[in-house]
């Protein structure tokens, strides 16, 4: 494989006279040979190169520079390059057409002597010589080699753009240059289209690109990838990044049943350590219910049954599990969907890890491209946002460990009030609160409001939900209540007894942003209120459509893990 340095060291071709002996070298003697060195072995076509003749005399098994020394200087080829001579050892060489060319430097004073024999390349700026693989699959990756083509800045192949690997475009020592490019759907076979330093064209051979990623099969079997073994740009500024593809493919589904999964499995040995997935899709509202769900998931299997059933009903996990999902989520064996606008992304960063093994699996109906990425580190859609004081709780049973207590009414205090974080779009935020039991007409006031970075600019749009934990305020986790405006100012309030009760605060735009919000009990009479941080003015917005309440999921250890899917 060629050198990947991208100094440009000498390049030397020296050819050592056999038989030494003690004779000093005469004019006439065999002795003495020849060295040339170029900066390179490629000159391009219509430019010049300096190249460096020296003598050398063979003294024992060491050798010794000859100075003084007349060359004379040819070109294998005129009509490849040409070659002129210059002062104390150095010659032009010209490239004049593609091609290669032997370039001959001899010593004149010693007829005898060696010389020397030179090979470069004349070419255009842009050259490529090989392509490989001369069959690839979508998300593979193909390695163009040639002159110049580590400055290519396009690369087609069937008028769809291929993706550049980062740090891929290198120059060797003899100066030829490589580059790779992830292949993604929908491209298809033919030659590669190029675009770069001037140059455009097509390569003369045929890319063979079938219509399958490279991770298929991964659908009842997953794809497994270790994060242990560290990312594929160490000491780079994508260090972090411990897997990435973003060229694969959801490929034509099963004609029966119209749906099809692609499944991965990661695994780490560090479940302390925080980690962000994100999936993403080139055509805004793919993640719709009708063409996509991606659900992320730490415990997960299949089971083979009729292949006429719809293949939700065969993957299964613990009966214990939560999960995230971009249709729906899922708490103590609960569905839990509150309604969400479509999306174009899915990011869920945690803070610590559920278990040592991460699913991502993802059911479609229709072909398309997408991308999957998993990075070491907590990373939010806007860098001036950081964790808060709950995460990680994208998950409803992190919240158990974090527990917000309620003072009544009559103990004077002025209740739970924190500035709290949406730090991805789409993000689900959970929270358990402990509420003491009500006096007369005591309610409980929810409240939340967004905190804009700059005055007067907030497209967000978050709600709140209240539902019961199992085990304390019901059998099941149900909701109780929600606000759901347009906006992100929400009030709500609501008569609930002593126990704890799961908080939603689940955002319906898909925007990342800080919120304010507090929970008071406040009484039948009187200063109904809690104290926002920085609360701005409480503006009523338009209600949005009401999603039905969460069904329950099976607790069968045999039944789906998703379970029969909400609809509103």
């Amino acid at each position: 494989m060629r050198g990947l340095r991208r100094a440009a060291p000498i390049v030397t071709l020296a050819v050592a006279l056999a038989g030494v002996t003690c004779a000093f070298p005469t004019d006439k003697s065999d002795k003495v040979f020849v060295t040339l060195q170029a900066p390179s072995h490629v000159v391009l076509r219509g430019q010049e190169v300096s190249v460096y003749a020296q003598a050398w005399r063979v003294i024992g098994a060491d050798t010794q520079p000859i100075t003084n020394v007349d060359f004379d200087f040819t070109s294998g080829s005129g009509s490849i390059a040409r070659v002129d001579r210059a002062c104390c050892g150095y010659a032009t060489v010209t490239g004049v057409n593609s091609g290669t060319v032997d370039i001959i430097a001899r010593a004149v004073t010693f007829e005898k002597s060696q010389s020397a024999d030179l090979s470069l390349r004349v070419a255009n700026p842009l050259e490529i010589d090989s392509i490989r693989p001369r069959d690839v699959r979508y998300g593979g990756l193909l390695t163009i080699y040639g002159v110049g083509v580590d400055s290519l800045f396009v690369a087609n192949l069937g008028d769809i753009g291929l993706i550049k690997y980062p740090f891929s475009a290198v120059r060797d020592s003899a100066g030829i240059g490589q580059i790779k490019y992830w292949v993604p759907p929908p491209a298809h076979s033919g030659p590669l289209f190029f675009l770069g330093a001037g140059v455009f064209g097509l390569d003369t051979a045929i890319t063979t690109v079938e219509k399958e990623d490279i991770f298929e099969p991964n659908d009842t079997i997953p794809s497994d990838i270790n994060l242990d073994l560290g990312g594929p740009w160490p000491g780079t500024p994508l260090a972090p990044i411990l897997f990435a593809n973003p060229a694969l493919a959801f490929e034509p589904v099963d004609r029966t049943l119209g749906l099809g999964e692609d499944w991965f499995h990661f695994h780490t040995a560090d479940t302390t350590q925080p980690l962000t997935f994100f999936i993403t899709y080139p055509s805004f509202g793919d993640t719709s219910a009708a063409a996509t769900r991606t659900f992320l998931i730490d415990s997960l299997y299949y089971q083979m049954g009729d292949p006429t059933h719809d293949p939700v009903e065969k993957f299964f996990g613990r009966d214990s599990a939560d999960f995230i999902g971009s249709d729906f989520s899922r708490c103590k064996g609960d569905q839990f969907q509150p309604l969400q606008a479509p999306r174009e992304s899915t990011t869920v960063a945690l803070k610590t890890l559920p278990s040592h093994d991460l699913h991502i699996l993802t059911f479609f109906s229709r072909t398309q491209r997408y991308g999957l990425t998993v990075a070491r580190g907590y990373f939010t859609a806007d860098p001036r946002i950081r964790p808060d004081a709950f995460e990680e709780n994208d998950l409803c049973h992190y919240a158990d460990s974090k527990q917000i207590n309620i003072p009544t009414q009559a103990s004077g205090l002025p209740g739970f009030s924190d500035t709290l974080n949406i730090d991805n779009p789409f993000e689900l935020d959970w929270y358990r609160i402990n509420v003491p039991a009500p006096g007369v007409g005591d309610s409980m006031l929810f409240r939340i409001q967004s905190r804009p970075f700059v005055a007067g600019r907030d497209s967000s749009d978050i709600d709140i939900y209240v539902l019961t934990v199992p085990g304390s305020t019901g059998a099941n986790v149900t909701e109780v209540g929600s606000s759901q405006n347009a906006g992100s100012t929400e009030n709500l309030l609501l008569g609930l007894s002593a126990g704890s009760y799961y908080v939603a605060v689940v955002d319906y735009a898909g925007v990342a942003m800080r919120y304010s919000m507090c929970i008071r009990q406040v009484p039948a009479i009187g200063v109904r209120t809690c104290n926002l941080i920085l609360p701005g003015p409480a503006v009523p917005g338009a209600s949005k459509a009401r999603p039905q309440a969460s069904p329950r999921v099976s607790g069968s250890r045999r039944s789906s893990f998703l379970g029969s899917r909400a609809r509103p």
